[in-house]
């Protein structure tokens, strides 16, 4: 009797584990524009002065993205799916290497019936680089430019159910961290921050997402008296528009707001400070009917900063475009048995 329980058991789990696993692998060589956010003013001392970017001597860099996604969804909680999401990114900046970084995700969406989802994951980037910047040795008084890394992750919990057939909508907690290597650790933050998202898919030529995000960074600092917190509001609007030949094209916005709290008049770089960005990205998605993917695109980004200070409203400010191409191959490895 108990062999028997044991193998109805294993036989159940085993049915509940089967399932397809999709797969896709992408390539996207792309040539990026001022990738380092460097403003009109630091873009004229780089040319004039090689040591300012610590002999870097390109402002723009051709780059070659790689990526892996992989999507695993049993049945494991009664009988309704579970996805399971990893992918992981590396991106080579041939003209400037400093600039090359790798991200990693992991996460789960568990269907728990009535077209409500509950949904949970984690992001990482563990190391990125600035640039350098000049750093003045307290000891000896000596200034000496160095090398400003940082690493930062975020964990997130959501909850996303129907509005209507075609329309969703999804609530998210979000806690960030940015954590910054010596010499600069006094930059270390924490955010958290709420985001909902709305879906509008009851248009048969188009189907309109957008995200409302907002939260508060908050001081990881015991090195100094600094007060470097902000809050921001982030909106995200995208469009998918279908046009003949049963093709798409994508248009990507993004309006970012930061307004930093500090009012310390001796901190002028975060005193009054208060800033804006726009972007935009415009994607065309073919319809090719197959595994192969090839999604040529084009974007724009322009930081615009209001200060008390003239000095940190040219420095902080900047624009760069970028364009490119992503292909990939995307299939599945039946897992059924």
């Amino acid at each position: 009797m108990v062999l028997l329980t044991a193998q109805l058991f294993s036989q159940s789990l085993m049915q509940r584990l089967a399932a397809p696993v999709f797969y896709e692998i992408g390539v996207q060589p792309n040539f990026q524009s001022n990738p380092l956010n460097l403003s009109e003013l630091e873009l004229a001392k780089a040319s004039d002065n090689p040591n300012y970017l610590n002999e870097i001597a390109n402002s723009s860099s051709n780059v070659l993205s790689i990526s892996g996604k992989l999507t695993y969804a049993p049945r494991l909680v009664k009988g309704r799916k579970s996805r399971l999401n990893a992918s992981l990114y590396h991106h080579y900046y041939h003209d400037i290497p400093e600039r090359t970084y790798q991200s990693y995700s992991l996460s789960l969406k568990q269907s728990l019936g009535h077209y409500r989802y509950l949904s949970t994951g984690y992001w990482i980037l563990p190391q990125y680089y600035l640039r350098n910047y000049l750093v003045k040795d307290s000891r000896t008084l000596i200034s000496d430019r160095e090398v400003c890394n940082f690493g930062t992750d975020r964990i997130w919990v959501g909850l996303e159910h129907r509005l209507t057939k075609k329309n969703q909508i999804e609530y998210r907690l979000t806690v960030r961290n940015e954590i910054y290597e010596a010499p600069f650790s006094h930059y270390d933050m924490t955010m958290r921050e709420g985001d909902i998202k709305i879906r509008i898919g009851q248009f048969k030529a188009l189907t309109f997402n957008t995200e409302l995000q907002y939260g508060a960074a908050d001081n990881d600092n015991s090195l100094d008296m600094k007060d470097r917190s902000y809050k921001y509001l982030n909106i995200r609007p995208t469009l998918n528009l279908r046009i003949p030949g049963k093709h798409r094209v994508r248009l990507a916005a993004r309006y970012d707001q930061r307004a930093y709290q500090s009012e310390q008049n001796e901190d002028p770089l975060h005193a009054g400070r208060y800033q804006e960005e726009y972007r935009l990205e415009m994607t065309l998605l073919p319809n090719l009917n197959g595994p192969i993917i090839f999604q040529p695109y084009v974007g724009y980004r322009e930081r615009l900063v209001d200060s008390s200070d003239p000095a940190v409203r040219e420095l902080k400010s900047f624009n760069r475009y970028w364009f490119g191409v992503r292909m990939g191959f995307k299939s599945v490895i039946d897992m059924y048995f």
